[in-house]
């Protein structure tokens, strides 16, 4: 097979090659020219107390289930004193092989919502944080919210249950984990009460019920955060696969990639149509958040892309916060870059080095559990 592939390698070569110079030819220079303002980041010193956020999963499967890992982690710099490492969460259960095709979703979702509560509990108990850097998008979290068919009287069951994380979470008095996962036998427990009490023969999937309510909690946590918080986040994504600025066939951060050779940032957009879309019998509608709805969709968010070095990648920068003028987008970048290593805030960096679950982690885990069951593929 592999010589076979080497085979292809010869062959599709000048193919490949083609393909990457052809790119410059199908960008339009003027206009990505034209979006972008040339700046020379020169803050040297960092003088803003920054924190950031990062998660990880993991996971090894089995012939019955998966055995998985989460984790998140918040790290604060200060200027002038040493990293410290705060709202440490994880934990390690299983999962059962029903789940096997959305597995990384689920985790995914595991994953976001305990670095929401790290950054929740950070911000909470550090208010002199003047920036929480989060990896990745909130608003693409919410544009890509998982939708779940769950009987109405499920869904109004359980409102409180949710309620009472949201209660937990604006007083700061919540624990640093998945309450479906954590609290997953006391929620169907719940369920089968109330509806033997009422002699009520609802048949709905266990799993499907458990997805809808941690959906929720990540709602719930978004929710909070913004609310709360908005002023300080700042999302870093390095690598946005958006293209509605260029409206190219690659990813507006590679067509600036190709085309500017110079530190900087594109012209500042306000995303104002911040609705879950859904195609429905064929068509693009709105639908509504299970919550939180009106409140979710009037946020709006500060979006643009930047080169803090001339070397260095472009990252795409979401600031949950409408209209900012330039001026307070370059004091923002300024901070960044006065922490900032090879274009690339060292925080974050540090954050993902602490947090990854690698597979020799999962693999010393595993070990320690004394698990020696079956994967399947024992005898390749």
């Amino acid at each position: 097979m592999l010589d076979l592939l080497y085979e292809k390698t010869i062959t599709k070569k000048k193919h490949v090659k083609h393909f990457f110079k052809d790119i410059k030819s199908n960008i339009d220079y003027k206009q990505v020219e034209k979006s972008f303002t040339k700046y020379e980041f020169s803050k040297e010193k960092q003088d803003k107390i920054l924190a950031a956020v990062d998660g990880s999963f993991n996971k090894k499967k089995y012939m019955a289930c998966f055995v998985y890992a989460i984790s998140s982690q918040t790290i604060i710099s200060k200027p002038g004193e040493k990293i410290i490492k705060e709202s440490s969460a994880g934990d390690i259960t299983t999962k059962t092989h029903s789940n096997v095709k959305s597995i990384d979703s689920i985790l995914s979702m595991y994953m976001n919502i305990l670095e929401l509560k790290s950054t929740l509990d950070t911000l909470e108990r550090y208010p002199e944080i003047d920036y929480m850097l989060m990896d990745g998008s909130i608003r693409g979290t919410l544009m890509h919210f998982p939708t779940y068919t769950v009987d109405s009287y499920i869904t109004n069951k359980l409102k409180p249950v949710v309620k009472k994380i949201e209660s937990k979470l604006k007083e700061g008095n919540f624990p640093l984990e998945v309450c479906a996962v954590s609290n997953r036998d006391e929620i169907l427990s719940y369920l089968k009460k109330d509806m033997n009490k009422y002699n009520l023969e609802i048949e709905y999937d266990e799993d499907t019920t458990l997805r809808y309510i941690e959906s929720l909690e990540q709602l719930t946590c978004i929710k909070v955060l913004l609310e709360n918080f908005k002023e300080k986040l700042v999302c870093v994504s390095k690598t946005s696969g958006t293209n509605s600025l260029y409206k190219n066939n690659i990813p507006d951060a590679a067509v600036i990639e190709y085309t500017i050779n110079e530190s900087g940032y594109t012209n500042p957009d306000t995303s104002e149509h911040n609705s879950l879309l859904r195609k429905i019998n064929g068509e693009i509608k709105k639908i509504n958040y299970p919550l939180y709805n009106d409140e979710l969709k009037s946020y709006n968010y500060t979006l643009f892309f930047t080169k803090l070095t001339k070397e260095g990648n472009v990252l795409k920068i979401e600031l949950p916060q409408p209209n900012l003028d330039r001026k307070k987008i370059e004091g923002i970048l300024e901070d960044l870059y006065s922490a900032s290593i090879n274009g690339y805030p060292y925080i974050l960096k540090k954050a993902h080095d602490e947090v990854v679950i690698k597979e020799k982690n999962m693999k010393h885990i595993i070990e320690y559990m004394d698990i020696f069951e079956k994967t399947g593929r024992d005898m390749l």
